[in-house]
């Protein structure tokens, strides 16, 4: 008897095989077949995190603050064209309301924005539409982009639509997206066809900065295929040489897992094609025999919504892929 992963179980629950009685004993025949049990007692998974972000306009990209931020990750996104609506600034006894106008054309919309106040901050003047100004008693002061402040105070996330997904690494980490960014043939390209498609919209860059660590899963019930030995064997070579340090490869793969999820216009590489157990960059999960590769992304730091015209993301499910398809091997993510 052979029963498929994901048919119908033949208890008739209405639940798939893989999530009913795969662990049966009655059905152990078609555990090695189509049931695919776990390869090892413990398996691992590289997973990286973004641990900080920041966001700017492509002309403000020299304003960032990188003192102790590693960005080699960075996504062009298009956004509704922001602006302050002129004379709509008003200071108030407990905060600064401020209107900011989303788009150009009839149909833009209009949301007020409080900032609450500062003690060390005596006035607020709009500079322009797009910079809000503060002194404080000392003579001195900052410049405040809009979008910086929609995404601070704005109690609507900013809907960022990701155009390209990239990153800068070099061999010991020396370059980054900063670095990149200041000479981008595709940047200018994005930026020249936004232009032109549509006065309502604009760019914005998001500039991540990302953590590898380590999970790992143990099951100590019977059914993985590996001996004793094997799988010891594995859990050591895996700890000898764990993902605790970032490096050009780990950079290689999250961008790869970024761009095959989102598959974002103007990216071509990546695609359609990970993972891939023949690219070198990447290679070494394979080698080492991991399980799965997991990326996650913060984006609610930001208050923005992250979304291509392939698919939306949530901060709630990680971008996962199996390094091995379900037909060959179990997820170590699957507990039943």
């Amino acid at each position: 008897m052979n029963i498929g992963r994901n048919e119908k179980c033949p208890c008739e629950s209405g639940k798939k095989f893989k999530n009913c009685c795969i662990e049966d004993p009655k059905f152990s025949s078609t555990k090695l077949n189509n049931g695919i049990p776990r390869k090892y007692m413990c398996e691992f998974a590289l997973h990286t995190y973004s641990s900080r972000v920041s966001l700017c306009y492509p002309n403000m990209i020299g304003n960032v603050d990188v003192s102790g931020a590693s960005y080699h990750i960075y996504m062009i996104n298009k956004i509704l064209r922001l602006s302050f609506v002129k004379d709509s600034l008003k200071v108030l006894d407990t905060h600064v309301e401020v209107q900011v106008r989303r788009g150009v054309t009839l149909d833009y919309e209009v949301e007020t924005i409080r900032i609450p106040l500062h003690e060390e901050i005596v006035s607020y003047e709009l500079e322009n539409e797009k910079i809000l100004v503060v002194h404080d008693g000392q003579g001195g002061g900052a410049k405040l982009d809009i979008v910086c402040v929609y995404s601070e105070f704005s109690e609507k996330s900013l809907e960022c639509e990701i155009l390209y997904i990239g990153q800068a690494y070099g061999k010991q980490g020396e370059r980054d997206a900063l670095k990149r960014l200041k000479s981008h043939d595709t940047l200018q390209k994005v930026l020249a066809d936004t232009s032109y498609e549509n006065i309502n919209n604009e760019i914005v860059l998001t500039l991540w900065e990302f953590t590898p660590r380590l999970l790992s899963s143990m099951d100590g019930r019977n059914g993985f295929t590996a001996s004793e030995m094997e799988d010891k064997e594995h859990f050591l070579k895996v700890l000898s040489a764990p993902p605790l340090n970032l490096d050009n490869q780990i950079i290689n793969v999250t961008e790869a897992a970024l761009i095959n999820y989102f598959k974002p216009k103007y990216n071509e590489m990546f695609k359609n094609n990970f993972p891939n157990v023949k690219h070198k960059g990447y290679r070494f999960y394979y080698d080492y025999d991991y399980n799965a590769i997991t990326v996650e992304l913060d984006n609610s730091c930001i208050n923005i919504n992250m979304f291509s015209t392939h698919t939306n993301y949530s901060q709630y499910n990680p971008i996962e892929y199996l390094l091995n398809s379900e037909e060959e091997r179990k997820s170590m993510f699957e507990i039943i």
